[in-house]
């Protein structure tokens, strides 16, 4: 059986890569899975490999901003910055940098195994997926519909 981790971001590139009709919500639940699975995925190793993953794997611009139309660019800030200065920043450039750093880790896991698979994970999104998913999350928060039920008087 596959790690949890692993299944989050195939479940993750499946969405932004393939399925027909995909949607903020359905977006909205496959990051937080892989922040859940963040918590939950052991240290591992790094491999002594200096392999690196293809390039020609990567997704591109052009295919995600094709699939999510509706998405654009969004208002941030640094958090560690107060008063910040305003920054913008770009959903389709998000889902294309965690998406390729989840490809580099599945393709560690099938190359090298889950120790690496886990290390890369854990590390990329420290460094990098993390924070364009935190974001995201909140960009598309922000998008989401109330619900009917709730209408202020």
């Amino acid at each position: 059986m596959l790690p949890a981790n692993i299944i989050a971001a195939q479940r993750f590139i499946d969405l932004v890569t393939k399925c027909e009709r995909p949607t903020i919500e359905m977006l909205l639940r496959h990051l937080d899975e892989l922040a859940l699975s963040y918590h939950d995925t052991p240290q591992g190793r790094s491999s002594e490999n200096d392999e690196d993953h293809p390039a020609s794997d990567d997704v591109k611009y052009s295919d995600i901003g094709r699939r999510f139309p509706g998405l654009g660019y969004y208002g941030s800030a640094d958090p560690k910055e107060v008063p910040a200065d305003a920054t913008v920043g770009d959903a389709i450039d998000d889902i294309i940098d965690i998406t390729n750093d989840l490809k580099e880790v599945l393709w560690r896991f099938d190359r090298f195994g889950p120790d690496d698979a886990n290390w890369h994970f854990r590390f990329l999104y420290q460094i990098h997926w993390g924070e364009h998913l935190r974001e995201l999350a909140r960009y598309l928060h922000a998008l989401l519909p109330i619900d009917d039920w709730y209408k202020p008087t």
